[in-house]
């Protein structure tokens, strides 16, 4: 597997931040005014999991987002940036980049949302940026908030098939600290035309993860400690080159962001 040198790791790190940070000033002006307003984070995780399984070779992540509204009428545009460590299961990326167009709107206390999202690797020793579908709906009652959503990635070479992720999750606010305690669940499945590829996104064919955390919130400072696991077996894991097999098991996650 290719690496780079730690000292092109930490160059990498630093021009992702320096990057991420400089967003708010080139934003448009109709975008941070009104009742709609432009957003960035950035977030330093221990391992970049996503859906339960490492897109950063299990080691140190940082990820900046930014979300900036347009017109006023429940249509955004998002774009991140990840530090993924030349991970295999992306071909040897250093960078992720997402880039996205969102709708959404309320129906009575319902928010639904539907948009698409370009996943790309920059650097990867082949083509394997895909595209993905999405909708979900929510709704808060007090201090508990309720998601479900559905992420499908039709037939592409780049993973292999398709692949459909359905899940949910749920966010509850303990009254009077700044806790907020976090449950998630997800199962991933699809059709394979290439099972090197579609070890990608499913290592092992189809499978389920489970998120459990805790943040802490000070203004603008989010502090998290998540668990999250797969039942994803040993033996069913595919002899891939982008399998990532070693980093699709349980993991103790810390991480601390800023939300501008």
């Amino acid at each position: 597997m290719r690496r780079s040198a730690p000292g092109a790791k930490s160059r990498l790190s630093l021009l992702v931040g320096g990057v991420l940070l400089s967003i708010p000033a080139t934003l448009p002006a109709h975008a941070q005014t009104g009742g709609e307003r432009s957003t960035l984070s950035v977030e330093l995780t221990t391992d970049d999991r996503e859906r339960g399984i490492s897109w950063s070779d299990g080691d140190v992540s940082l990820r900046g987002t930014a979300a900036i509204p347009l017109g006023g009428q429940g249509f955004s545009v998002t774009g991140s940036v990840a530090t993924l460590n030349d991970s295999p299961r992306h071909g040897g990326a250093a960078v992720g980049i997402d880039l996205g167009a969102t709708y959404a709107q309320y129906l009575g206390p319902v928010r639904v949302d539907g948009g698409v999202t370009g996943h790309f690797f920059p650097g990867s020793d082949r083509a394997l940026s895909y595209l993905e579908l999405g909708g979900g709906a929510g709704f808060a009652l007090g201090p508990v908030q309720v998601d479900g959503f559905a992420r499908y990635a039709p037939k592409q070479s780049a993973i292999g098939g398709d692949n459909l992720y359905i899940g949910a999750e749920g966010r509850m606010g303990i009254p009077v600290t700044p806790f907020t305690v976090i449950a998630g669940i997800g199962r991933s499945s699809g059709n394979v035309d290439n099972r090197l590829r579609a070890a990608r996104l499913r290592p092992g064919g189809n499978y389920m993860d489970w998120r459990l955390g805790v943040e802490h919130v000070t203004g603008p400072l989010v502090i998290g400690l998540d668990y999250v696991d797969t039942d994803i077996s040993d033996r069913a894991i595919v002899a891939s080159p982008y399998a990532d097999g070693r980093n699709a098991d349980s993991r103790l996650l810390a991480r601390v962001g800023l939300n501008f």
